[in-house]
């Protein structure tokens, strides 16, 4: 016999991954020292089945300047609005209400910096994102209701109770 039962179960899946390029432009640069990405900010909006990933985080450039005589750090924020490729399940919904889960699985991180010859910076940063959507949706589950069991209530009783356990064996 087929029963339908509602649930909150996961209805999609999707993922953002991308490799931003960026050229920087600084006065009196002389070295590149490093660079961090910090202040992750994001939020998911949805239209229908099309879900974004919208926020933004900071860059610092740590750099040498006046023929490494000093040193500075540029800062920068970055704001992103990347679209989740994502992949949907064919299950019956009660309800459009989505929940979102979001796991970063790489945060944005700068995988590559370079001084050109003209005094600026090439930047590529790298970031990977999976997106999980709950729904409530009605599963369709084949059940057995002419199950008998292998032995009654009082028949379990007598083969694994003790009668005389409480009972003064002296």
């Amino acid at each position: 016999m087929l029963k339908e039962i509602a649930c909150k179960t996961l209805t999609g899946r999707g993922r953002i991954d991308y490799l931003y390029e960026r050229e920087l432009r600084l006065d009196n640069i002389s070295k590149t020292l490093g660079c961090w990405i910090i202040n992750l900010n994001y939020e998911i909006n949805y239209e229908k089945e099309d879900v974004y990933l919208d926020g933004f985080y900071s860059i610092q450039l740590w750099y040498a300047k006046d023929n490494d005589q000093s040193s500075s750090v540029y800062e920068e924020k970055i704001n992103f609005h990347e679209k989740a490729r994502m992949v949907y399940r064919n299950v019956a919904t009660i309800s459009n209400e989505k929940v979102f889960k979001i796991f970063v699985n790489k945060y944005p991180n700068a995988v590559y910096m370079k001084l050109n010859e003209d005094n600026s910076i090439t930047l590529k940063i790298e970031g990977l994102y999976f997106i999980d959507v709950f729904q409530e949706a009605i599963l369709i589950v084949d059940s057995k209701d002419n199950v008998k069991p292998e032995m009654t209530l009082d028949e379990e009783l007598l083969l694994n109770v003790n009668p005389n356990y409480l009972t003064n064996n002296d």
